[in-house]
């Protein structure tokens, strides 16, 4: 008799123990992304995704509040958007600084071939000059 009330009351609390642990599990992946998007935040130096992060910001500001009301099937939906726009953020971050890193490699070339030009042109002008002076000498 008591095992069976045992087995019964375990029947009935386990529900609760994994609707708190999954309560738990989530808040915890809320806290997460909004760590995740203070590193975002840092990493956009350049001011490249403003709009993205502010909307990622929104979004995990709405997980939250679906957590309050306890709207886990909500919160799991945001949070799979949170995580989207994060990995979208984390893209156009790395193509924005590859973008300024390759015009900055354009501009270090074409300050390159711009000397290699006057230098040739110098090199033209001190060859004239040369022959001049061997001219005027014989």
């Amino acid at each position: 008799m008591r095992v069976l009330c045992l087995v019964g009351l375990l029947a009935l609390t386990a529900p609760a123990w994994a609707g708190r642990r999954e309560a738990d599990d989530l808040k915890r992946q809320i806290e997460v992304q909004r760590a995740g998007m203070g590193d975002l935040e840092r990493l956009d130096d350049r001011r490249a995704v403003p709009d993205e992060l502010a909307l990622l910001r929104s979004w995990i500001d709405e997980a939250t509040t679906q957590h309050q009301k306890e709207e886990w099937d909500r919160v799991r939906e945001v949070l799979d958007r949170v995580s989207a726009q994060s990995e979208l953020i984390r893209q156009k971050i790395n193509a924005a600084k590859m973008s300024a890193q390759a015009a900055d490699r354009e501009a270090a070339l074409k300050r390159s071939r711009e000397k290699v030009e006057r230098t040739k042109a110098a090199i033209q002008q001190a060859t004239v000059n040369k022959k001049a002076l061997e001219m005027n000498a014989k």
